[in-house]
């Protein structure tokens, strides 16, 4: 069984993935609090034990520890400007918020850090993509910021003795991620009976279920020593292959996919047919995805019905 930590600072609770991983550390038995830079969104949380911080202010940071305590814990999943990964706010705002979270926490006595980075940090790497690789090809101001912000907490953490943890997170779908996502424009066409709104969709990408997701990072709060993990499901797929499958489970008329109907945005990352090694994850954890992509897929469709309802 496992039995993570008790004391559990998250961040991003309000979006997709911190939905859904706040429930699951609750379920883990995880004692949870949420904790938000942005007045707008920190009510949107569940947990009541909700908190307002300025991630870039040392004082405050000091301030709501000195009130709460320091947690065991802390998972870094809250990332601003995640729809133009060309933005400046990744190598400004993000970084300098995530290096003085990383100070001064473990300056106050925190033990270990669980930082979300992604996949984009391989460049236009292909084929089995694992830990110990660097970088190639093009990378966005997005990828650029994960980097440096784990190469920070590396650093910070042998110097303090304490616990990082940096995350590589592939392409996770699920209900409930954001309107302007994949499964979401097919959801919509298909609820008005209209064409889609894709484009040539002949790129690859390593799929996993939002679920599979927050048991892997539940899992690695479990995890004694500092480690790059990847978090994918260790296979690839052409992705007008998996819009056909989702259009097919909800019922769609497949001459309402309109492959090419737009372009990709060029600030898309340079990702082609790769796939997740998933050697170091399951040797810590014991962490593998539960299910078939087709029966995610399944699932995430009869979720959404159930949302609609």
């Amino acid at each position: 069984m496992i039995k993570p930590k008790k004391t559990v600072w998250l961040t991003g609770s309000s979006g997709f993935i911190g939905k859904h991983l706040y429930k699951e550390l609750i379920s883990s038995g995880c004692n949870v609090s949420c904790i938000s830079n942005n007045l707008n969104l920190k009510d949107e949380c569940e947990n009541p034990h909700t908190y307002y911080l300025n991630f870039s202010s040392e004082s405050d940071i000091k301030d709501l520890i000195k009130r709460n305590g320091c947690p065991e814990v802390f998972i870094h999943l809250g990332w601003g400007g995640m729809k133009d990964s060309t933005s400046s706010i990744h190598l400004s705002n993000n970084l300098d918020n995530a290096k003085t979270l990383i100070e001064t926490l473990y300056s106050s006595g925190l033990e270990k850090f669980i930082f979300l980075g992604s996949v984009n940090e391989y460049g236009s790497r292909t084929g089995l993509l694992s830990e110990d690789m660097q970088p190639v090809g093009r990378l966005t101001n997005y990828a650029k910021a994960k980097i440096k912000v784990s190469e920070y907490g590396f650093d910070r953490s042998k110097f303090y003795k304490k616990i990082f943890i940096h995350v590589r997170l592939f392409y996770v779908f699920g209900a409930g991620q954001s309107k302007d996502s994949l499964i979401n424009e097919l959801f919509t066409a298909y609820s008005q009976d209209r064409d889609t709104n894709l484009s040539s969709c002949q790129h690859f990408r390593d799929f996993l279920h939002v679920s599979d997701v927050v048991e892997g990072i539940t899992r690695l709060i479990s995890v004694d020593k500092s480690n790059t993990v990847n978090l994918g499901s260790g296979n690839f797929i052409r992705v007008r292959n998996y819009v056909k499958i989702f259009w097919n489970e909800i019922g769609g008329d497949c001459n309402k996919l309109k492959f090419g109907s737009h372009n990709i945005s060029k600030s898309e990352p340079d990702q082609y047919k790769s796939y997740a090694d998933l050697t170091t994850i399951k040797k810590l954890t014991g962490w593998h995805p539960n299910s078939s992509l087709e029966e995610c897929i399944r699932d995430t469709v009869v979720e959404i019905k159930q949302q609609y309802k």
